[in-house]
């Protein structure tokens, strides 16, 4: 007999899906969407499905691995627990707790994993990881103008009369924002899309530009300056509701028009059908994606474009705001009573520099766990990390399945598959609704949660106290906030999701949580943080000599990063697009195997053309990894601006055909 049980998604990405999977005789039969969801309406994306292929792999980890001159030996938890402790507790003795490193992500967005940290901070602290592969450039920018970065409710978007797709390409990353996008323009919206690379809406588009790449900023600038010189401004705005406007035009004087839009490849007339429309043909709603701010200067990219939008009367009104985040759910679950960082010693690396922080280490790093995240498909520069890697002593990696990182680890401990576990997942993207996960079915094999791991090792290490709980103790405790809002946990998990209290209108209000209370063209923060403290244009850190294309390693779509890279289905050779000129000079066609490369590494790939782009960009997406390769290698392991954020947009390459005589290069 089937049965169906509610539970959601823990996959790092906007739309936090509602999940029903359907039971039968012990095992999940199907995996679909809860039409109940406000939001997710029933349909999921081929990479939730796909959490049942993972559940039933034939290669999925069920017992402990233990890494020996002979190659991988199954070893029982007792043993891997035990051998493990030991070198921790030589670590703690040779190195001090700052020797003992835990290097995490958001590959699992669910509340108690949080709970992993504990056991790191019980004994003393040690080091994790911090920054961002992803999106801290924009979060910071938007923290220092808006005071944090919130989004409005998606269904809002049937008050705007523009819809900016700024770098974000919403059915690929986004999928369930479509359905109030369509229902917006068949209202009688508009919708631009800014992008260097084609889009899967650019059809629908009613204005379509494609800056070259990490020239946002410069764009926003032109634009902005061009509603200047026609008085399109909300003057009542800029007077009451926000500081700084006077300091920022004496930035913006000090380059023209024509010399913006020169850097940015823009024609005028885009940029004045642009400027018209924010200042004449509100409200905008301007929805940024997760990439335009993978630059030396993605930061300032966004405070450009957040300057635009407030300074025409964009921000606090129905139908617009700049939508990069909604930080704002974040109060409403307690993940700091999970965690208990309170007094630990952490020490703090990059991981964007992950490398050069394993290099010069002191102490060393002597024992590595890995949970969440595969840092040897993910992080830029992936050839020097392998190398920096291979100098810590002990590596422990927590996951389903041997990654690429897993592979150099020492000892592989098999977790749990979020259909086998209870928890709750929500992410601060976009929507403000939590779901509750319940588990629906028991775990394979010996696979073990997270945070019973850990349990396990503390109890080893004498601070098993700090796990005297069990999930829903805990579930309750960061649940806490909302129950104090009014909600029930009873009926959130009964029911499968919950809707946080968030602002349908962000800032509707007036009421910013900056300084200043207001938005904040000059942020003194910025100021005292050592940055420019109004938004200034920062170019792309190319040179444009040997390798004069961007290459871009944008989100994939069959796969969550790097989680699904290694399925049957997908493909063993990685696709790479190219402006259709771009491949006319090198004599490339679709179809044909090239070469990418750059000072950092090389790869093939099978060569996909198209035409209406920038003539500089390239696209591989990310994720794709193999036994020897990821795209990775190519990537640099800079930083952007603001927040600590990987620049591994700012990649020059090259691209070439290969033949029978240059096929081993």
């Amino acid at each position: 007999m089937s049965t169906q049980i509610k539970t959601a998604c823990p996959l790092d990405c906007y739309d936090a899906c509602a999940f029903l999977a359907t039971v039968d005789d012990g095992r999940v039969v199907k995996l679909e969407g809860n039409p109940e969801h406000p939001i997710t309406r029933g349909t999921i994306c081929g990479r939730g499905r796909r959490l049942v292929d993972r559940l039933y792999a034939a290669d999925r980890l069920l017992t402990p691995r233990k890494r020996t001159p002979m190659g991988w030996e199954d070893i029982s938890w007792s043993q891997a627990l035990d051998e493990i402790t030991a070198e921790i507790r030589r670590t703690l003795s040779e190195d001090g707790h700052h020797g003992l490193m835990h290097c995490y992500d958001w590959g699992s967005g669910t509340v108690l994993k949080n709970l992993n940290q504990r056991f790191f901070y019980a004994l003393g602290g040690g080091t994790e990881t911090v920054g961002s592969l992803c999106w801290d450039a924009g979060l910071k920018a938007q923290n220092y103008d808006f005071g944090q970065a919130r989004s409005h409710a998606p269904e809002d978007l049937l008050n705007s009369s523009v819809i900016v797709l700024w770098g974000r390409n919403a059915p690929v990353t986004n999928m369930h924002m479509m359905p109030f996008i369509r229902a917006a323009l068949d209202a009688g919206a508009r919708l631009v899309v800014i992008n260097p690379l084609p889009t899967d809406v650019d059809r629908r588009a009613h204005l379509r530009i494609t800056p070259r790449p990490g020239t946002d900023g410069a764009l926003a600038f032109a634009v902005l300056k061009l509603c200047i010189e026609h008085r399109w401004l909300d003057t009542e705005f800029l007077a009451t509701r926000s500081t700084g406007w006077t300091e920022l035009v004496t930035v913006l004087a000090k380059t023209s028009v024509a010399e913006l839009l020169r850097e940015c490849e823009v024609g005028l007339e885009q940029a004045e059908q642009l400027a018209d429309w924010y200042g004449r043909g509100g409200p905008v709603a301007t929805l940024l994606g997760i990439g335009l701010q993978r630059y030396a200067g993605g930061g300032q990219a966004v405070r450009c474009i957040d300057a635009l939008a407030a300074a025409t009367g964009q921000v606090g009104k129905p139908g617009g705001g700049v939508q990069y985040a909604n930080r704002e759910m974040g109060q409403y679950f307690d993940q700091d009573i999970l965690s208990r960082r309170h007094g630990a010693d952490v020490r703090e690396f990059s991981r964007g520099r992950l490398a050069e922080a394993l290099e010069t280490a002191e102490p060393p790093i002597s024992t590595m766990f890995v949970t969440r995240t595969n840092p040897l498909t993910q992080v830029p520069n992936t050839k020097r990390l392998e190398r920096a890697l291979a100098k810590v002593r002990c590596k422990v990696v927590i996951d389903q399945f041997m990654t690429r990182t897993a592979e150099f680890a020492d000892y592989v401990l098999p977790c749990t598959n979020v259909l086998e576990e209870e928890d709750i997942a929500f992410t601060t993207m976009w929507h403000s609704f939590a779901g509750y996960v319940h588990p629906v079915v028991p775990a394979r094999g010996e696979a073990k949660p997270d945070w019973q791991i850990f349990r396990e090792l503390a109890l080893r290490m004498g601070v098993g106290e700090v796990y005297d709980g069990w999930p829903e103790l805990w579930l309750r405790q960061a649940f806490q906030p909302l129950e104090d809002a009014g909600e029930n946990f009873n009926q959130f998990r009964e029911k499968g999701f919950v809707q946080t209290p968030t602002s349908d209108v962000c800032f509707g209000d007036g009421d910013f949580p900056t300084p200043s209370g207001r938005f904040e063209f000059y942020s003194t923060r910025a100021e005292a943080d050592g940055h420019p403290s109004t938004a200034t244009y920062v170019a792309p850190a190319r040179k444009r000599g040997e390798y004069p294309l961007t290459l871009i390693s944008s989100h994939p779509r069959k796969s969550e990063n790097s989680q699904h890279a290694d399925f049957p289905l997908l493909p063993k050779m990685p696709t790479i697009v190219l402006h259709r000129d771009a491949a006319r000079a090198r004599n490339i066609e679709a179809g044909d195997i090239v070469r990418v490369f750059n000072e950092r590494g090389s790869m093939k790939a099978i060569a996909a053309l198209f035409e209406d782009g920038n003539r500089d960009a390239v696209l591989l997406e990310s994720g794709w990894w193999s036994s020897t390769q990821t795209i990775n290698d190519l990537t640099p392991n800079t930083l952007a601006d603001l927040g600590d954020q990987s620049a591994q947009y700012d990649c020059e390459c090259e691209v070439h055909l290969v033949t029978t005589t240059n096929d081993d290069e």
